[in-house]
């Protein structure tokens, strides 16, 4: 590839990201104060970028955003590095703390683990728990505020099915709060008597929530030790955040 190229290429994924980074539509004109350049050849990146289908243009605000296709494309490409890069991580969580390790996400109004790394041989995977009850619960719905939240739950029935189990939205939004501030959500007897979990979640390349990645055991065992392994747990989730592309703070 000749240096012209590489130079073009540059300065289209510059243009791409920066409009990736602005978290909705923007104008050329916009886009081109982010990167501090020339409007005119900003704009002509956005047009070769539109017209390879990466870009959408409004026609009425005539803002630029990212395409449906290159939405897909990313998504199944995160989707791929989770499966590499999920399974090492997994390994070090369970070496770390001695319970078994879990990646979760969100399925309708569950979570359900989809790679696991359990000690005991017995598989989790497939397997759907309420949200307000699960382990990864707190995790994958960690931006959430109140009205989300209403709507998440606007049709579930909280059953306790643990004794520790949140008997409505405000109570699980007050653990959430508690679980933000500390860096890691803590699940003791939420699930079923006797289990605990520590669980952060899992950004991609968008920094949305993907995935979330939790322990489980014993609470006789792993609840002494909730401070320490909540830190591995979210160093490790940081890692893989940082692995699927999530953007800087």
């Amino acid at each position: 590839m000749n240096t012209g190229a590489v130079r073009s290429l540059g300065r289209g994924l510059d243009v791409l990201l920066a409009v990736a980074a602005g978290g909705g539509p923007a104008t050329s004109t916009e886009i081109a104060e982010r990167l501090g350049r020339n409007r005119v050849q900003v704009s002509r990146t956005l047009h070769s970028l539109e017209a390879a289908r990466v870009l959408t243009r409004d026609p009425d605000t005539l803002a630029y955003a990212l395409s449906w296709q290159l939405y897909s494309r990313a998504t199944r490409a995160v989707r791929a590095r989770l499966l590499t890069e999920g399974p090492p991580i997994l390994r070090a969580a369970v070496e770390a703390t001695g319970a078994s390790a879990f990646l979760a996400e969100v399925r309708g109004d569950g979570s359900v683990a989809f790679l696991e790394d359990v000690p005991s041989g017995l598989s989790w995977v497939g397997r759907s728990y309420p949200l307000y009850c699960d382990d990864a619960g707190q995790a994958l719905l960690w931006d959430c505020g109140r009205e989300e939240l209403e709507i998440v739950f606007a049709d579930t029935e909280f059953i306790a099915y643990g004794p520790a189990a949140p008997s409505g939205v405000a109570e699980f939004e007050a653990r959430l709060i508690a679980a933000r501030e500390r860096g890691y959500a803590v699940v003791d007897g939420e699930s079923e008597p006797g289990v605990f979990a520590v669980a952060a979640p899992v950004r991609d390349f968008s920094g949305e929530v993907v995935c979330a990645l939790h322990t489980q055991g014993p609470s006789t065992r792993l609840a002494p030790l909730a401070d320490r392994h909540g830190a591995v747990i979210r160093d490790l989730a940081d890692r893989l955040s940082t692995l699927l592309g999530r953007p800087r703070p």
